[in-house]
């Protein structure tokens, strides 16, 4: 075992990344549902996928800015959304 010291973290850890994954019957609600919500957020959008799986689609978007509580207020107000099934939200730290 060695005596030496684990390197101290970085004074800032890098902006999180934020993760929504969002499923629906209807893609293009989920579309409108993702463009007011990021209309009403501080949050940048990284990208975005839409694809089919089964006989419903799921979404993929990735958020960069606006902090955790954007995060989650963004995936509150898109599970508030009729036609949307489910809602999971995720932070990832990229290191670059």
């Amino acid at each position: 075992m060695s005596d030496a010291l684990p390197e101290p973290l970085p004074e800032t850890l890098p902006e999180p990344l934020h993760v929504i994954l969002l499923t629906t019957a209807n893609p293009a609600a989920c579309l409108e549902a993702a463009r007011t919500s990021l209309s009403r957020s501080p949050a940048a959008l990284h990208s975005l996928t839409l694809r089919p799986v089964g006989d419903r689609f799921e979404a993929v978007l990735k958020l960069e800015g606006g902090g955790h509580r954007a995060a989650s207020r963004m995936a509150d107000m898109l599970a508030a959304w009729p036609e949307i099934g489910s809602v999971r939200l995720e932070h990832h730290l990229v290191r670059k």
